[in-house]
């Protein structure tokens, strides 16, 4: 072992407390995932001393060496099942055998809801209900380009957030952009029709998370990569970056983090943030998350043109089951207005909140292409158009 001065020591020990702190779930030195900081962890450092292994790389500069063995040693002994982001209503379990940290959370976030009954606005027949709601987060994400999930197409939760609340992807009831489409209440959320609150953006609930420039951790993908928020730095918006941009998961490598996610700032600062949250995995989803979920928090009932018009399901329901008045469910015209009017528990089309408008597309003809996921191939789905580089960095998230 190289021979190693007392000023060079305390520099390592210095940088070792600095990087003892992970962003993530657990030890960063818990290269074993048995969740104790100890020996083990050190023979397995010496085995792989010298070569560039992400496991055994604790502090990943590159190579694994003393510096890491030093962060062993300033964690050892340390409760790594403490180590985790996650706060609100949320309880967390790391099951080491198979590789998961398993939230539990009661689906009641930590800040205020609603309200839903169109009093400020915003109609949404749905309550936020109180549930029994399990996400498993993979401890060690298997990166893939051919994920046995397709995001895009999932219409419960994809994501968790740091407070438990789900993310959803773009779309809501319909397959509608839900952020430019949808209303919310002021914490950019809403509830689906099983009664689980979620987001579809970045909400206003993450404004006070601590930032060093680039955007803290706000919650964790369902293949466990993190998601951060939507800055890559004080003054590059992730999402519109030409410096190291993302690819059509929304996300990317850097040498602190790895790979991760990027939130897109929402609808009202940005209107071409799509897809808002993630575009697609880049590591195999733990399948356990997935097989309901409540679809989206629109008042369509499933069907297109009812969550597209924001005909709450009742109205929708008595509409399109009446003989003659099927088809209301995908073209909703003056005719099934007319009918819910009169047979339908007086509902008019003022009882409809008005839309919100549509994103401006104006074309970015100098914005060169976005890279991809690397070997991903194109991926189909709405055009990213987005507005000028180098807006002004929001107070709140700076």
């Amino acid at each position: 072992m190289s021979y190693i001065t007392v000023g060079s020591l305390s520099l390592l020990i210095s940088a070792s407390t600095a990087l003892s702190m992970p962003y993530g779930l657990g030890c960063a030195t818990d290269v074993t995932t048995d969740g104790v900081v100890g020996v083990n962890d050190i023979l397995l450092v010496v085995d792989r001393w010298g070569s560039n292994d992400d496991l055994a790389d604790c502090n990943r500069d590159g190579v694994v060496g003393i510096s890491d063995i030093l962060l062993i040693i300033d964690e050892w002994g340390s409760d790594c099942d403490s180590i985790h982001p996650f706060e609100g209503n949320t309880s967390v379990e790391f099951d080491y055998v198979n590789g998961l940290v398993v939230i539990s959370y009661n689906g009641i976030p930590n800040h205020p809801t609603g309200p839903f009954d169109g009093s400020t606005g915003c109609y949404n027949p749905n309550d936020v209900s109180m549930l029994n709601i399990t996400y498993s987060i993979p401890m060690h994400p298997e990166p893939t380009n051919n994920p046995s999930v397709d995001l895009m197409s999932q219409t419960g939760p994809i994501a968790t957030a740091v407070n438990g609340v789900p993310f959803y992807n773009p779309y809501d009831a319909g397959g509608i952009d839900a952020p430019s489409t949808i209303c919310f209440d002021d914490y950019n959320g809403h509830p689906s029709p099983d009664g689980r609150y979620h987001y579809h953006q970045w909400s206003p609930a993450f404004d006070d998370v601590k930032t060093d420039g680039h955007s803290q951790l706000v919650g964790y993908s369902f293949d466990g990569y993190p998601i951060f928020g939507p800055w890559e730095s004080e003054t590059d918006y992730a999402h519109e970056s030409t410096v190291n941009p993302l690819d059509d998961c929304h996300g990317h490598y850097d040498a602190v983090r790895g790979y991760h996610y990027h939130t897109s700032l929402p609808y009202d600062e940005d209107p071409n943030g799509f897809p808002w949250v993630m575009g697609c995995y880049s590591a195999q989803p733990e399948t356990s998350n997935f097989g309901g979920g409540g679809g989206g928090g629109g008042p369509g009932g499933g069907c297109d043109a009812c969550a597209q018009n924001m005909i709450p399901p009742p109205v929708c329901n008595c509409v399109h089951n009446a003989p003659g008045y099927a088809y209301c469910c995908t073209n909703w015209d003056a005719a099934c207005q007319a009918y819910a009017e009169q047979f339908c528990n007086g509902f008019t089309g003022s009882d409809v909140p008005t839309q919100r408008p549509e994103p401006q597309r104006n074309a970015q003809p100098n914005r060169p292409e976005r890279q991809m996921h690397p070997q991903r191939p194109n991926r189909q789905g709405p055009p990213r158009q987005h507005p000028p580089q180098n807006r002004p960095r929001p107070p709140h998230r700076r």
